[in-house]
């Protein structure tokens, strides 16, 4: 197995899963809460730069993730592509961007059918009100922005799983300061 080439297939797939729907679309992501418990759950990857490394996804800002987040930046992704039986696991550094034009250009990026859906005033992992459903959505567009979370992750670990090769194979490649570096292991 040739490291680079498995390394760029990686990113590639990463931002194939931002410009359509691909396996790797819906991610699992992995922080720490205040105790120290894991959390897991499946976030949309939005924007993928390989070149920077960052992968990035948006979330309503008073979610529990943003807190993990804000309190333990190191997290981990994991996706699994069934059809090529590539499974891709990612840690690093997250990071909720607060410089408002960025989040704004992100933002505009959204369709308006994820927009509206930062409209309810119910706060995501609440309890549900009487009648069992959430807070219809606000009108006013600028409450939605507010909130409207951006996150970026500066990937440095990619550990690729390739489960349809015999044998099976594993890379693991680690962001050094002069770039990538990999090693192949026992699966």
């Amino acid at each position: 197995m040739v490291l680079d080439p498995v390394l760029s297939a990686s990113w590639r797939a990463l931002v194939d899963a931002t410009t359509r729907r691909t396996p790797f679309t819906l991610a699992a992501l992995a922080t720490v809460d205040a105790l120290g418990s894991p959390r897991v759950r499946s976030i949309i990857l939005r924007a993928c730069d390989p070149d920077a490394g960052v992968l990035s996804f948006a979330t309503d800002a008073r979610s529990a993730k943003v807190a993990e987040i804000r309190g333990h930046p190191r997290v981990a992704l994991s996706g699994y592509d069934e059809g090529t039986g590539v499974q891709l696991r990612l840690e690093g550094r997250a990071l909720v961007v607060a410089d408002a034009a960025e989040r704004r250009r992100r933002w505009q990026s959204l369709g308006e059918r994820t927009r509206r859906s930062y409209g309810s005033s119910s706060v995501p992992g609440t309890s549900l009100p009487a009648g069992g459903r959430p807070a219809g959505p606000d009108e006013d567009e600028r409450v939605w922005f507010e909130r409207f979370a951006w996150v970026e992750v500066t990937v440095d670990l990619v550990d690729r799983v390739d489960v349809s090769a015999d044998p099976l194979e594993r890379a693991v490649f680690e962001r050094t300061a002069t770039g990538w570096i990999g090693e192949r292991l026992v699966p």
